[in-house]
């Protein structure tokens, strides 16, 4: 279904970035109905973590499917979300973030906001936030990853998330 809605905005010539959970074929099938960035997010800094909030989804696979996406578009031009403050350590955030702008993918912060079923949980306050930004700058810089450079998604709209490089 969305390869076939992207196929039909290609006669916009604009940009289109999609954001779905993928499966291993979805990077290709995307490129090939012309989609130009995507994003797919890992959700939480650990596998542990993710599987507690995201059970049933398979996050093994979402790494390597990511760093497909980069030979497919390139790099800086594959996005995924991760949620800061659902319980992960400073250190595994650092490590999350550093593995997946070493594979080219820029990582977009997402500070938890507890709703739903985390509303028992706590916003990560503001100097934390900061730290972790101030942290994926450094990375994205060391790693040649600019978000200034991408066409669609988080880093063009900026409406939900601070994002270095355009703050």
């Amino acid at each position: 279904y969305t390869t076939r809605i992207v196929s039909r905005l290609t006669r916009f010539n604009l940009p289109i970035g999609v954001s779905i959970y993928p499966t291993h074929q979805t990077p290709a099938l995307l490129r090939r109905a012309g989609a130009i960035e995507v994003k797919f997010n890992v959700e939480a800094a650990t596998p542990a973590l993710f599987s507690k909030m995201c059970p049933g989804l398979p996050a093994d696979s979402l790494r390597k499917i990511l760093r497909d996406s980069v030979t497919i578009f390139g790099r800086g031009h594959v996005f995924s979300n991760v949620i800061l403050g659902l319980g992960e350590t400073d250190k595994e955030m650092e490590n999350c973030l550093e593995e997946l702008c070493q594979d080219g993918v820029i990582p977009v912060v997402r500070p938890l906001n507890p709703t739903a079923l985390l509303q028992e949980s706590r916003r990560p306050d503001a100097d934390r936030i900061l730290r972790t930004f101030r942290y994926l700058a450094e990375r994205l810089k060391e790693h040649d990853l600019d978000p200034r450079m991408a066409l669609t998604m988080c880093p063009v709209c900026m409406g939900c998330d601070m994002i270095p490089g355009r703050e």
